[in-house]
């Protein structure tokens, strides 16, 4: 069951991928407040590598989208090379941003961690990129995490929370 981040009292918290999707797109004033708390130190955050490669991919859509307001993964798949080329510029510098942002541990996912997909999949029949965001948190003992995924909340020893 998720609870609303006004309500977080801990003092570390695993950021699932779309919560610095929607600070970066400008799509939830309670993103900002976050991440100014994040750079505050009042909260230690946490986010793995893998959050990388899907927030990259998802801007790369959203850009193509606003763009030519249309199916973004359908261009992307006929003219990758120059969608690519016309777009990641503008990704590049945010991704080093978040990568070296105060108070923001970029956590690795590493070999290991695919033992621990496999059973967190198996257990509580999750999506193999969300089972890899648990194997992270793990690694750490971290078991509050933001995410608008409910999927998570399969999982008893982890405490969801929203931005709503």
């Amino acid at each position: 069951m998720s609870q609303p981040l006004a309500r977080f009292t801990g003092a570390g918290l695993y950021l699932d991928t779309m919560i610095p999707y929607a600070l970066l797109r400008g799509l939830d004033p309670v993103a900002q407040t976050l991440f100014t708390r994040i750079q505050a130190g009042e909260i230690v955050a946490y986010t793995s590598a893998l959050t990388f490669d899907e927030l990259a991919y998802r801007l790369l859509l959203a850009l193509i989208r606003d763009h030519y307001g249309s199916s973004p993964l359908d261009r992307l798949r006929t003219d990758e090379a120059n969608m690519i080329a016309q777009f990641y510029p503008h990704i590049a510098p945010h991704l080093s941003q978040l990568q070296n942002f105060p108070n923001l541990t970029v956590l690795e996912v590493t070999t290991s961690d695919v033992e621990v997909m496999n059973n967190l999949i198996l257990r509580y029949h999750l999506k193999p990129r969300d089972a890899l965001h648990v194997a992270a948190m793990r690694k750490i003992n971290c078991v509050d995490l933001i995410s608008h995924d409910a999927g998570f909340d399969r999982i008893p020893d982890l405490q969801r929370y929203t931005l709503i």
